[in-house]
C-alpha cells in the first residue's frame, strides 16, 4: 500500500475540489485522495469512488510524482 502524508492545506484544498473543481474525472480523482487521507484502505477507496482497485493506485502515484497539479 502507497503511504501519504497530507498537509491540512492540501487536505482543505482536496476537500474543496472533489466537489468544486470543473471536471469530474478530476472530482474523482480528488475523492480518492480524499479517502486516502481518511485511511481508508486501497479497497475501500475502490469502493466508494466507483473505480477499479488499480485506478485508486494509479492516481496516488500521480500524486506521490507531481502533487495535487499532477493530479489536476
Amino acid at each position: 500500500m502507497i503511504q501519504l502524508t497530507f498537509t491540512p492545506e492540501e487536505k482543505a484544498m482536496i476537500n474543496y475540489e472533489r466537489f468544486h473543481h470543473p471536471h469530474p474525472h478530476v472530482q474523482r480523482k480528488m475523492e480518492v485522495l480524499w479517502c486516502k487521507s481518511l485511511g481508508k484502505s486501497h479497497q475501500e477507496i475502490a469502493e466508494i469512488a466507483g473505480v477499479h482497485p488499480n485506478t485508486v493506485t494509479a492516481y496516488l502515484q500521480e500524486y506521490q510524482a507531481g502533487g495535487l497539479e499532477a493530479v489536476r
